[in-house]
């Protein structure tokens, strides 16, 4: 069966395999669901942050919109014949737990030089320092999804299947994520840019 068959939603009748996808392209895909997984980890992290409280809910938001796109991008995955590779999903998913001790690494450079700087501790200053860089790093795993998505978008451009029509939106998806993301952002900026 052809790929443009396979993408137009035609699946092989019972009992008849999708064939397999190009490896090549089946380790792009798996890299994507990956970098997916993890960017739903890393919204559900910064939503437990107390210094974002007020963003929680779009954040939450977000975790759930990006767990969709996770899924239109596995269920294109199946009719491209590109199975999931645990593997990478599952180092994809550790990194993403990893990542919880990266702001300890940062931190403590950066407290130290902001709390030099204050005549005395400022936990909730330090607290925004930290969420700032946990929301840049939601922000460079939505700006991968918007330029992924694109490439996605074009790779199943003329077909008109249901499904198809979730991978082309996932793009202006990301890109309207990635905005309201950097708006948390800029609203969490402003305690250190009162100053």
């Amino acid at each position: 069966m052809s790929v443009p068959a396979l993408i137009s939603g035609r699946l092989p009748r019972r009992g008849h395999r999708v064939p397999a996808a190009d490896p090549v392209l089946r380790a792009y895909l798996n890299e994507q669901l990956a970098a997916a997984t993890g960017l739903g980890e890393q919204l559900r992290r910064a939503a437990t942050m107390e210094v974002l409280v007020a963003e929680r809910t779009t954040l939450l938001r977000l975790r759930r919109e990006v767990g969709a796109d996770r899924a239109a991008l596995r269920a294109a995955m199946r009719r491209l014949g590109a199975s999931t590779d645990w593997a990478v999903v599952g180092v994809s998913w550790l990194s993403a737990h990893a990542g919880r001790v990266t702001p300890l690494l940062h931190r403590l450079p950066v407290v130290d030089r902001v709390a030099g700087a204050l005549p005395a501790a400022h936990p909730a200053r330090e607290a925004v320092v930290e969420a700032l860089l946990v929301l840049e790093d939601v922000l460079g795993g939505l700006h991968r999804r918007a330029v992924a998505a694109r490439l996605l978008g074009d790779l199943v451009a003329a077909e008109r299947a249901d499904w198809s029509a979730g991978v082309r939106a996932l793009a202006e998806r990301a890109e309207r994520q990635r905005d309201e993301v950097e708006a948390a952002h800029r609203r969490c900026a402003r305690p250190l840019l009162a100053h």
